[in-house]
């Protein structure tokens, strides 16, 4: 498997409730990270982008340090901290300067000297002159003089990020021109659908925690993925439950981050467990992907608990067809985190999505199907008077969309709109695709 080429990483570490988010929104200059009072919000490992002073490189937030991991979520919390030190070129490691030194600071500092990389303490919270007092404190720390930073207030940044990139690899611009973006794949679905351990199962390792409490992944998290020389970005997501359901702010903060997935991705994966078959929540979600225009591959999930597969798998395409008939045009998969089957057939599918999702169709070869289509009998009628397309044309693309000339709007009811969409997907294609028809009256109707 190829590697993209990466730009520098920069890793940034510290106990709970420092500031650790708040620096990462800082510096990669979006609010990509959440940030929350409440201890503990940060779990995976968080990735991004920024540049700075011309110097281009990349910045991963980490979960809090703690001394003594209680329960599982934390133990792989912990693990994954680790796994970003590892894999940095330079680490921030984050104190509080509101508070004295802690016994977790100085362990963690023990263990930034064993990886033998430049290490920046950053004194958060030094929020006016009176706090800057407090920074004469971690000098003890041992690691060079500390920076003092507000990440809230944007004070100390570019200081600290100066300081940072002088000691980053000059080979960041060069990366950063080779490198292009890959295909933006969101993994949507509701809690427990099995997202993270796709995920997990695509890298073959345990990239985002996966745990069986619901909620366990709580931010959505890019991750660069390399397949037959092909690049992408899968974008694991927080389960998407509804409204209703939904007891912690910081769901809500979750959810919106779901949200946001579906609308920049290039094309969606709806995971359904193919156990439960579709539920209500399973119709909002696939509706929300349609109504945002994105494109669709619909995944069966836990195949591998199904005993007759034939018979299942015709019981959930009827299902589809009785409780979401609009969606006929995804193109759907069965897969198994745990044997992983044919989890990598879904990347065909998302190829042919995307490349469904940028077709163009010229005008000529699209008023040429309309002039059929008048011929046919579906069209709506009202008074003797029946409903037109008198020409039309592509005007976007993701989501394919087009404006149809036609002499009467009111004319054009719903079911005939859909017979029309019907008939340019068996033309054109568009399979994963949604399509949008905007009408627009034409005031003479061409001979």
């Amino acid at each position: 498997m190829a590697k993209a080429p990466a730009l520098p990483l920069v890793a940034i570490c510290g106990r709970p409730n420092v500031g650790k988010s708040t620096l990462f929104n800082r510096i990669v200059g979006k609010q990509r990270a959440i940030v929350h009072s409440e201890e503990g919000i940060t779990r995976d490992r968080t990735y991004g982008t920024a540049e700075w002073l011309g110097k281009k490189f990349r910045l991963v937030d980490t979960g809090g340090v703690v001394e003594n991991p209680l329960d599982p979520v934390s133990h792989k919390v912990q693990e994954q901290v680790r796994a970003a030190l590892e894999e940095a070129d330079a680490i921030i490691f984050v104190v509080d300067g509101q508070q004295e030194i802690t016994r977790t600071d100085e362990e963690l500092r023990d263990e930034l000297f064993k990886y033998g990389k430049p290490v920046f303490v950053a004194v958060n919270k030094l929020d006016n002159e009176r706090l800057q007092i407090n920074l004469a404190d971690f000098y003890v720390l041992g690691l060079g003089e500390p920076l003092p930073v507000s990440a809230g207030h944007g004070l100390g940044i570019e200081d600290l990020v100066r300081a940072v990139i002088g000691v980053l690899p000059e080979n960041a611009r060069a990366a950063a021109e080779e490198h292009e973006p890959g295909t933006k794949v969101a993994v949507i679905g509701k809690p427990n659908v099995g997202k993270s351990s796709l995920v997990n199962a695509i890298l073959n390792r345990e990239r985002t925690i996966v745990d069986e409490k619901p909620g366990t992944t709580r931010d959505a998290i890019d991750i660069d993925f390399v397949w037959n020389d092909r690049a992408y970005v899968l974008i694991d997501t927080a389960g998407m439950r509804r409204k209703a359901g939904i007891k912690e702010a910081v769901e809500h903060f979750s959810v919106s981050r779901s949200l946001r997935a579906i609308r920049r991705a290039d094309v969606c994966l709806v995971l359904i467990d193919a156990t439960e078959g579709v539920t209500e929540q399973d119709k909002r979600i696939l509706s929300y992907v349609r109504e945002n225009g994105a494109g669709m591959v619909l995944v069966w999930t836990k195949w591998d608990l199904i005993e007759d597969k034939d018979r299942r798998f015709k019981e959930l395409a009827e299902e589809m067809n009785l409780k979401a008939p609009f969606l006929n045009y995804v193109p759907s998969i069965t897969i198994s985190n745990i044997t992983r089957q044919r989890l990598f057939k879904i990347f065909d599918l998302v190829d042919m999505v995307r490349a469904e999702s940028e077709k163009r169709i010229t005008t000529p070869d699209l008023n040429r199907f309309f002039e059929e289509l008048r011929g046919q009998e579906a069209a709506g009628s009202q008074k003797g008077k029946r409903a037109k397309v008198l020409y039309g044309t592509q005007t976007g693309v993701k989501p394919a969309a087009f404006l149809l000339f036609v002499n009467q709007k009111r004319l054009f009811h719903f079911s005939y709109l859909r017979f029309i969409e019907n008939r340019l997907r068996e033309r054109f294609g568009f399979q994963g695709v949604p399509l949008r028809l905007e009408l627009r009256e034409e005031t003479r109707e061409r001979r």
